[in-house]
Order: structure tokens, then sequence, then C-alpha cells
């Protein structure tokens, strides 16, 4: 299971977009918004999320999976190799077609918090490495196999310009994508193998609880050190069909 990654990222963050990508175990693109000033409008937002997508995608067209990055996280040593190791376990990994969809970050604050510390408490007894929700919650490390990558970013940004005012929630609309199109599951690495927090939003975001990730794995700690192979009971099931 190969990754290939891009960070997303806005001028008005450049020395922590720089910062993230040092922090990486190898090279990737670094996608910064044409327009230096910083704005709420979901349009301009969808536009640099897209680019992001695609130069991860074209800078290793055969990579099996596509993880984008925001500016703004504290990333585990070793981040792209642990990720890797952790996707391996998905039942036909090694196929043309893996199917999961998976985020790196399991976050406070809104949204879901119940279902959330409950599957956490699970894992922590279990002591399993992963949990899994109807749908996607959070944006900093999103994970999603090559092959769905076209159709998604011309799903999401259909469902981002059809509405009036359009949607501002990027990570929202892909999981509505993979939930409600594709019909998959989200999963969530535990634990969390980025962090966020560090900086204040952009456009306004930080009224409400705090949002920081559950169980950050540390900055200083290998992703591969984690025991991926741990998976909750009856195994990583992505399609909400086959879940019991």
């Amino acid at each position: 299971m190969r990754v290939t990654a891009a960070i997303v990222a806005h001028p008005a963050r450049r020395d922590s977009a720089l910062t993230v990508h040092a922090s990486l175990d190898r090279e990737v693109p670094l996608i910064f918004d044409e327009n230096p000033v910083p704005s709420a409008d979901p349009v301009q937002r969808w536009v640099n999320h897209r680019n992001a997508w695609e130069a991860a995608l074209a800078a290793d067209p055969t990579a099996d999976a596509v993880m984008v990055l925001q500016d703004d996280v504290l990333v585990a040593r070793d981040l792209l190799a642990g990720v890797e190791h952790a996707l391996s376990h998905f039942p036909g990994a090694a196929s043309q077609r893996p199917e999961f969809l998976v985020s790196a970050y399991t976050g406070t604050g809104r949204p879901d918090q119940r279902n959330v510390k409950r599957a956490l408490e699970i894992a922590r007894i279990r002591g399993d490495s992963w949990i899994r929700t109807r749908s996607l919650n959070w944006g900093p490390a999103i994970i999603v196999p090559s092959w769905t990558v076209p159709a998604m970013l011309d799903a999401v940004e259909k469902h981002v310009l059809s509405h009036t005012p359009p949607r501002s929630n990027t990570d929202y609309a892909i999981g509505v994508y993979y939930r409600d199109v594709i019909g998959w599951a989200t999963h969530y690495l535990v634990p969390s193998l980025v962090e966020t927090g560090k900086l204040p939003s952009l456009i306004g975001h930080d009224k409400g609880p705090i949002r920081r990730a559950h169980r950050f794995i540390g900055a200083d700690v290998s992703a591969l050190s984690v025991p991926w192979g741990r998976v909750p009971k009856g195994g990583l099931v992505t399609r909400l069909s086959e879940q019991r």
C-alpha cells in the first residue's frame, strides 16, 4: 500500500505550512491558495482543496491512496509510512480497488462527541487501534483510495456549488460522497497521528468548544510504532451495508 499526499495551505500560514512540509517523511506537494487574502468564500476554499487533491494524485499516479493534510497540523514522525502500514490491514488492500475512508485525526469539540468518546473507550478497553463512525467528522488528514478521487472531486464540487449559499464545509461534502453515494463508513486511526489547534482559524471558526485531537500520539513518536493490526471486533468493514 503506497500513499501519496499533499498539503492544502494559505499564504497567511506560510510558516506553519513549511513546518508541516518539513516534518513529513517524504517530499509532497505544498499547495497554496492563489488568493493571498483569507476568505470564508466556500468556492475559493474548495478550489484550493481540489488543487491539493489533484496535486497529490499527480505526484504519484500509481499510488494506492491519497492523503491531504491541512497547513496548521502537527504530525507524528514517519507519518506517511505509518499510514501505509495501517491501510495494509484493510481487506482487499492489495487489490486494484481497495475500499476505505480513513481519518488520521479524531477531534474534540463538535461534532458527535458522545459516539466518538464511547468508541474510543471501547478501543481503549480492547486495545484496538481503530474506531469507526457512520460519517466523516473532521478534515485535517483525510485518506481515500486513489481510484475514487476523480469522481469524488466532481461530486464534492457539485455539492459545494449547487447550494445557495454554497456549502463551506469541504470535509463534510467529502464525507457525504463516501457515505451517501458509495456507501462507506469512516475509520479513524487511534491514536490520532495529527494534532490541530496551534493556530487561530483564518475564517473565524474558533468559537465554541476547543478542537484538538483525542489521544495525539505526539510529534516525536513514530507512526510505525502503533500496532495497527489491532482492529475492532468484526474487522475493518467499510461498506455500511455489511456492518452489523
